[in-house]
């Protein structure tokens, strides 16, 4: 494959049909909830939006990322894997659709988690993304394991890292704006990590499905963000947060590329931020003494927004946070795995660091007019 110009010129245009669909889908997203009532009613706490807002956000921009998918199949079958493409795109219209009926219906935590494993382990079984991932990770320890041991660990490796992504982007999907421009920074990242081992012509069944998929995932976000940047017109809701997600884990297990593993480093660094962002309200949840899976005003961005900022001016400092993660993922072009680690290991421990000096961690007294039920953040 030729030069960075040469596979602008061939895959441009599944981004740019992932971002007409979705531009185009998305008013009429918005328009078929308001009539079939399908709202976010604020509630000055969880969701202190101003006025109710229409959800299927996330079903136009699962569209216009299915869109661009199917293209693809259609216009490159000799360079996309059929095999794993097909299982790939019904496995991300599976999660959004989860996501609408969470949406909908506010699914248990447990049911919502379970039904999305079973979805990533039925993607994982037909296209066989993770079937590696164990050696990938053990040859560099000098540790073998029996074939079906090593099977078992790859999958729950591969689940762990999709699921969590989903989960990840579901929990960042919380200011106007914020969810779906990160995940369009974070997929120029993966774009160009692809775009790089196509060039260099790693693997000749994953370097197209590599391009496409951060492509699509570029176009759909961007086409999503008129509408729904601050003062948002439509919500992703879990419908577009679980898909986006599901998407980004994907792309990591895909950088799982000839035992190589500075490359799905490199991928998980480049979703630093939603990362970073999940952590920290994993631990001051359980420091306040909260379940887990209980929305409330824990992350980063809400933090921000309580210490007097703007929306958009958290959205602004959030998107130059993830380019900071994305740039970070990025090195791997040019750094080998002894140099990664010890960055990447740096840069957790700085994270950390920035984390408790600014406060962000420490335990939150609950509210008198708290809800007391566990609800998913949405």
């Amino acid at each position: 494959m030729g030069g960075l110009l040469d596979i602008a010129d061939v895959y441009k245009v599944y981004g740019l049909i992932a971002f007409a669909v979705t531009l185009i889908a998305t008013p009429l997203a918005a328009f078929l909830a308001r009539r079939l009532g399908i709202m976010d009613f604020p509630d000055q706490r969880l969701k202190p939006h101003a006025r109710p807002t229409p959800y299927l956000g996330g079903a136009a921009v699962c569209l216009g990322w299915s869109a661009a998918l199917v293209f693809a199949l259609v216009a490159i079958p000799d360079r996309v894997d059929t095999y794993v493409l097909v299982p790939i795109v019904l496995g991300g219209v599976a999660m959004s659709a989860l996501g609408l009926l969470d949406d909908l219906h506010e699914l248990p935590p447990v049911a919502r988690i379970a039904l999305g494993a079973a979805v990533i382990v039925l993607v994982m079984v037909f296209t066989g993304v993770a079937d590696q991932l164990a050696t990938s990770f053990l040859s560099h320890l000098h540790i073998r394991l029996l074939p079906s041991i090593t099977i078992s660990v790859s999958f729950l490796l591969g689940l762990f890292i999709v699921l969590g992504a989903c989960n990840s982007a579901n929990l960042i999907d919380g200011l106007d704006g914020l969810c779906a421009g990160v995940t369009a920074i974070i997929s120029l990242g993966f774009l160009a990590i692809a775009a790089y081992l196509a060039i260099e012509q790693y693997s000749r069944e994953a370097n197209a499905l590599r391009l496409v998929m951060a492509l699509a995932m570029i176009g759909a976000s961007l086409g999503f963000l008129p509408l729904n940047f601050n003062p948002a017109k439509i919500f992703l809701g879990d419908s577009g947060s679980m898909l986006l997600g599901y998407n980004c884990g994907i792309m990591i297990l895909l950088f799982d590329e000839r035992g190589q593993l500075r490359w799905m480093l490199g991928g998980l660094m480049v979703f630093g931020l939603p990362i970073f962002d999940t952590g920290l309200a994993i631990i001051r949840r359980w420091r306040s003494g909260r379940p887990i899976f209980m929305g409330d005003r824990s992350h980063f961005y809400d933090q921000l927004v309580d210490r007097g900022m703007s929306v958009r001016k958290v959205v602004l400092i959030s998107y130059l946070l993830a380019a900071f993660y994305a740039a970070l993922g990025c090195t791997v072009i040019w750094l080998r795995l002894r140099y990664i680690i010890p960055l990447y290991a740096v840069v957790a421990i700085a994270t950390a660091v920035a984390i408790h000096l600014t406060g962000m961690a420490r335990a939150e007294e609950t509210p008198a007019n708290a809800p007391t039920r566990e609800t998913p953040d949405s």
